[in-house]
């Protein structure tokens, strides 16, 4: 009994498996909400009545798909080692400022890397979900958000400016990633410095905004009518 409903489950899994590959495939050539239930039919190599057994339609099938992938990094992000934040005054940033890559850097590539085909998908740049985009865009506000918060960053308009910054570069850095010729790709490392070199960068200016006076008036020197975003 329980190996008839062990296989019953494999083969449902498998189906689900099988309809979810084809349609992220046909995704790389069309939109997705083009896309037609015959069409994956076809690249699926079942029937309509097969794939009515799963989905309504198109469009719940890709909702289970972001659903399943947003579950996945929320899932990743609970299991990070939550730090509290930094016990330094902006005066001892040099000697006491965490420089070294965030866990949640690291967590952000593997779930790209382990998710590659649903993620190059949905982040195409003609035929993907915009929404989705979206949707991962609140997910990592909030990681990166706890981010800053280790970083003793103060709740100012300046950091409004690089958390909206950070998260855009998470989402450059990673359709990069996914869309280059392989020999123009960076190594995994190379990319998560580059964000984390952003991040050092950014709580650098705030150190020396607070601790020089006449920082703004440096950076600046050579065009007076720069704005001065950080004063």
């Amino acid at each position: 009994m329980n190996t008839t409903k062990e296989h019953k489950n494999q083969r449902y899994q498998q189906t689900i498996q099988r309809i979810t590959d084809s349609y992220l495939k046909l995704m790389q050539k069309k939109p997705w909400d083009k896309i037609t239930v015959k069409e994956l039919c076809s690249c699926a190599g079942i029937t309509r009545g097969t794939f009515y057994l799963y989905f309504s339609d198109i469009y719940e099938l890709m909702a289970r798909i972001q659903d399943n992938l947003l579950e996945d990094f929320s899932r990743r992000y609970s299991q990070l080692c939550q730090k509290p934040a930094q016990d330094f005054s902006y005066e001892s940033f040099p000697e006491k400022f965490d420089y070294g890559a965030p866990e949640s850097l690291n967590m952000w590539f593997s779930f790209c890397s382990e998710n590659r085909d649903s993620i190059m998908a949905l982040l195409h740049p003609e035929y993907g979900d915009e929404y989705f985009s979206f949707k991962i865009k609140g997910r990592l506000r909030e990681i990166i958000n706890e981010m800053m918060d280790y970083d003793h960053m103060a709740q100012d308009s300046l950091r409004a400016y690089f958390l909206n910054m950070f998260v855009e570069m998470h989402l450059i850095v990673i359709r990069s990633w996914l869309f280059s010729r392989k020999e123009d790709i960076l190594s995994v490392n190379d990319m998560i410095q580059l964000l984390n070199s952003l991040r050092v960068g950014a709580n650098y200016l705030v150190y020396k905004h607070k601790t020089c006076p006449d920082f703004p008036q440096k950076i600046h020197a050579f065009d007076d009518t720069f704005p001065t975003f950080l004063e």
